[in-house]
Order: structure tokens, then C-alpha cells, then sequence
């Protein structure tokens, strides 16, 4: 018996063994091959951030001057009470006053597999609109909410803040605030309070304060 065993082996043509030596490879590949490819990725992806619901992207500076009520209304796509949920993922949604339609998708900053940020317009038609940075890892969980811009005002005070990255990991946000008070003589004084902030942003972190400047001013007429 062990005779034609080892008989067998020798006369093993060379086609038979090239077919075993497929089949080791392939098992070889099927091994190598990822739980989830990048295609995968996107796809499940896809359902975190939509492209298509962003009007911009990679942006560098941001202002909301420009951006009046009737403007993001038309232009901007508001978000759903699932995705708003789902973006935020804090409490502070459950508030009172908080509907979806306060939330309007700005813009795509990145969307990769291991960090996505995003910006999102956050209005009050009585006051005043604001711009939230995002930033999620690679399980989709929020990082930090930062505000990099807006504008509003009620009454005789109103104030705009904007910025820009310098650079990977600098954030630069101006905030001019600019309020007019009544004075005694029947005239009215205009105060104008700028500050300056520079910000460190690192990857996956919230956005660190690094430099602050402020400025003063008084214009009576």
C-alpha cells in the first residue's frame, strides 16, 4: 500500500501540480484581501456625508456677510431631524427652538477614511447666522464643534465674524463687533470692538487658542 501511494505522487503530471499551486495562490489572495475595501468605504461613507447636499468644498476662507436669510434659504439644503441628530450629537438638539431647517450644509472641508470634517450654517432668523467646523474620526463620532464664522445683529448692535487658514494648522478668526449708544448731548456714540484670534488646528483635535489680539474704538457723532 504505501508503495502505490508513493507511486501515485511520482506520477503526478506537471499539469496537476500547476493546478494545485493556482489554487494555493488564489487561497493566498483571498487572505490578503481587506473586511472592508474602498469601496466599501465609500459606499458606507456615503450614508455619514453626502456630496451632494454641500454646495462647496474645501474652502479656505469663510464669511457669512453675504449670507442673508432669504439667501441660505434658497441656496442651502436644510438638514433632516435624523442628520442633525446625527452630525451634532449632543443634547443642545433636543433644546427648544431647535429645528432642522435652522441647519443648512455650507461645506465639505475632508472626507477620508480616518478624519471628516465638514461646515454647517446654524441660523436664528431674529438675530444671527453661524458657521460650524466639524470634525468627526474615522467611526463617524464628533471630535470638536467650532464656530470659524458669522453675523447678525438686533437693534443698533451687529457684528461679523470671519477667518481663514493660513496653513494646515492655523485658523485665523476676526470678529468686529459694532454697537451705536445714545449719549446724553442728543448724540450717538459708535463703539467698534475687533479682536483677532489665531488658532492651532492639529488633526483630529479641537482648535486651540494660540494668540489673541483686541482693538478698540469710538466714533461720536
Amino acid at each position: 500500500m504505501i508503495f502505490l501511494v508513493l507511486s501515485c505522487a511520482k506520477n503526478e503530471t506537471k499539469k496537476e501540480q500547476n493546478i494545485k499551486k493556482t489554487i494555493v495562490n488564489s487561497e493566498k489572495k483571498v487572505r490578503e484581501i481587506k473586511v472592508e475595501t474602498k469601496e466599501e468605504f465609500k459606499k458606507n461613507n456615503s450614508i455619514f456625508i453626502d456630496s451632494a447636499n454641500f454646495k462647496f468644498q474645501n474652502l479656505v476662507e469663510f464669511n457669512l456677510q453675504n449670507w442673508y436669510s432669504g439667501k441660505i434659504e434658497k441656496e442651502l439644503k436644510p438638514l433632516t431631524k435624523g442628520k442633525l441628530f446625527e452630525y451634532f450629537q449632543n443634547d443642545r438638539i433636543n433644546g427648544e427652538n431647535i429645528y432642522p431647517t435652522n441647519f443648512r450644509y455650507f461645506s465639505i472641508q475632508k472626507n477620508s477614511i480616518k478624519e471628516k470634517i465638514i461646515t454647517i450654517i446654524e441660523s436664528d432668523e431674529s438675530c444671527c447666522s453661524e458657521l460650524h467646523y466639524l470634525i468627526y474620526n474615522e467611526k463617524n463620532e464628533l471630535i470638536s464643534d467650532n464656530i470659524i464664522a458669522g453675523t447678525g445683529g438686533d437693534g443698533m448692535w451687529n457684528y461679523d465674524k470671519y477667518g481663514k487658514f493660513l496653513n494646515d494648522s492655523t485658523y485665523v478668526l476676526t470678529k468686529v463687533e459694532f454697537e451705536e449708544l445714545e449719549l446724553k448731548n442728543e448724540k450717538t456714540e459708535i463703539k467698534i470692538d475687533s479682536v483677532i484670534t489665531n488658532y492651532r488646528f492639529n488633526k483630529n483635535e479641537p482648535f486651540e487658542k494660540i494668540k489673541e489680539r483686541k482693538f478698540n474704538k469710538k466714533i461720536e457723532k
